[in-house]
């Protein structure tokens, strides 16, 4: 019984640190990009977005958390871990969908799909899953529209 007891007080210290880590990482993201695109520049922002990958296979995968924030001209996202970013000109987006899986993930939920054309003229997408999901699709469509 003490064994056990010990094992679950030690795991508890171990998840609380991880989430504690976590949260700093956030928060130094959240900093960073605040900095490079303060609250007036945005139109939405989700501080802790799931990204799901790019396609097409055989691109570099970016899988993790992070910030995504959507500027007038800019859709940007800066992983946590490692410290990655993503940045996808409003103009070279051709289309915003919401799937239940991307690059062959799910989590059972709709997510954030942004096909989008790159300097190179070849396309890829990227995925992520997000809070408020229709309010990112209608201010992504009203930016890509205009």
């Amino acid at each position: 019984m003490p064994v056990a007891v010990c094992f679950m007080v030690g795991a508890l210290f171990i998840v609380a640190g991880l989430v504690h880590f976590l949260k700093r990482l956030q928060t130094g993201a959240m900093k960073e990009v605040l900095r490079e695109y303060p609250p007036h520049a945005h139109v939405i922002i989700s501080p802790m977005a799931n990204m799901f990958g790019l396609k097409p296979p055989g691109v570099k995968q970016i899988r993790g958390n992070g910030v995504l924030v959507l500027t007038s001209s800019l859709l940007y996202f800066r992983m946590l871990i490692p410290a990655k970013k993503l940045l996808i000109p409003v103009s070279s987006i051709t289309g915003v969908e919401t799937p239940k899986s991307f690059a062959g993930k799910t989590k059972g939920v709709k997510l954030l799909k942004v096909d989008f054309r790159k300097a190179d003229g070849k396309t890829e997408s990227a995925a992520w899953l997000v809070d408020r999901l229709e309010e990112w699709v209608a201010e992504l469509h009203k930016l890509i529209d205009s």
